[in-house]
């Protein structure tokens, strides 16, 4: 029993038999990103993800959801796991990416 794991990973019951958590899945948090998306009327956005399990699935998830609904990603840019040591380069890199779309939201 975990109060904590959210990863959707830990969904399938083939692979964790017995694994049950209290909250839920991050599917759900990934969906309400979508539908904020669709109620604002955006269909060109930019995504900033985090690389970590969570960062990583949770994209890879919002990637599929967004595809189904015709909303294209304008730029996708990973930051580094522990951001606190990143160069501050990196983070100019990800703005200079982000400011070739000016039209992605």
């Amino acid at each position: 029993v975990s109060f904590f794991s959210t990863s959707p990973e830990l969904s399938n019951k083939q692979r964790f038999e017995y694994f049950s958590r209290t909250i839920p899945s991050d599917h759900y948090q990934v969906k309400a990103m979508v539908d904020i998306v669709i109620r604002l009327g955006w269909s060109y956005i930019s995504i900033i993800y985090e690389e970590s399990n969570y960062g990583i699935k949770a994209f890879e998830e919002l990637e599929v959801l967004l595809a189904k609904h015709a909303i294209c990603i304008a730029v996708k840019e990973k930051l580094v796991k522990d951001s606190g040591v990143a160069e501050e380069t990196a983070y100019d890199n990800i703005v200079q990416k982000l400011l070739t779309k000016p039209r992605a939201r």
